[in-house]
C-alpha cells in the first residue's frame, strides 16, 4: 500500500469515527470544501481523485490534533480520544504585534509556541464558525489602539484574511514593521487609523503595495490583565 492510500484510509478512518461519517462535518475541521475533501477520498483510479500531498498532511493533523506521522500511519490509535479530537484549539503565535510604533518582523510570522483550547460549541459561537486552523492569537504590545485593545492584551485573527476585506481592524505588515491598525478606506487609499488620539492617521497608496501585506483580521480581544489579592 504506497503513502497516499494510507493517507487516504486514516482520513476515512477521521470520517467515521470522529465526524459521524459525514464529510461535511469532516471538510468542516479541515477548513475545506466538502468537495474538495470528497476527491480526496476516492479510490484509485476514479476520475478527479486528488492524493493527500505533505503540506495537506500536515494540515490535517493540526486541524485534529493529532501527533505527527499519524496520517502516514507511523502511530498507533491508542493516546487518541473523541474528546481530543473533537476540541477547539487556538494556537499562540511567537509575536508580538504592534499598536504603536511597529515592531522589526524577524523570521516567520507564524511561529507556535503554545495553545488555547476550547469546548467546540462555545468556539463556533465565539468564533462565528471558523474552523479552527484559521484563527491564531498574539499578544499586543504599545499603547496606539488603547482602549479598545490595550497593551497586553491577546487579540484573535482570522489569518484566512490576507488583503484588505473591508473597514476594520488587522494585523499587517509595512515594510519590515508590524502593526495591529483600524484599516479604512479612503477615496482611493487606506487610512491607518489608531484608537489612541496622540497618534496621527497615516495613508497606504498604491505606491505602496509591494511593502503592504495583510497578516489577518482581528475578530476580537481579551484582557490579560492581572490582579493580586494578597
Amino acid at each position: 500500500m504506497n503513502k497516499y492510500e494510507i493517507r487516504r484510509q486514516k482520513l476515512i478512518e477521521l470520517r467515521d469515527k470522529y465526524c459521524g461519517g459525514k464529510i461535511s462535518t469532516l471538510a468542516e475541521k479541515m477548513g475545506k470544501n466538502p468537495s474538495y475533501v470528497s476527491r480526496l477520498l476516492y479510490e484509485e483510479g476514479k476520475e478527479a481523485k486528488r492524493n493527500i500531498a505533505d503540506r495537506m498532511v500536515s494540515d490535517i493533523e493540526s486541524a485534529f490534533r493529532l501527533p505527527r506521522g499519524w496520517l502516514d500511519g507511523m502511530l498507533d490509535d491508542n493516546n487518541l480520544s473523541i474528546e481530543r479530537l473533537n476540541s477547539y484549539r487556538v494556537d499562540v503565535l511567537d509575536v508580538e504585534a504592534s499598536a504603536g510604533h511597529g515592531v522589526i518582523v524577524k523570521g516567520e510570522f507564524i511561529e507556535t509556541i503554545k495553545s488555547i483550547e476550547y469546548a467546540t460549541e462555545y468556539a463556533k459561537t465565539m468564533f462565528g464558525g471558523r474552523p479552527a486552523n484559521t484563527i491564531k492569537t498574539i499578544t499586543v504590545k504599545g499603547d496606539s489602539m488603547k482602549g479598545t485593545i490595550d497593551p497586553g492584551d491577546q487579540i484573535f485573527i482570522d489569518m484566512k484574511v490576507d488583503f484588505f476585506d473591508g473597514d476594520g481592524i488587522y494585523v499587517f505588515v509595512y515594510g519590515e514593521t508590524l502593526h495591529v491598525k483600524r484599516l479604512q478606506m479612503q477615496k482611493d487609499r487606506l487610512a491607518v487609523l489608531s484608537d489612541n488620539e496622540k497618534y496621527d492617521k497615516w495613508f497606504i497608496d498604491e505606491s505602496d503595495k509591494d511593502k503592504f501585506f495583510v497578516s489577518g483580521k482581528v475578530l476580537l480581544s481579551q484582557s490579560q490583565a492581572y490582579k493580586r489579592h494578597g
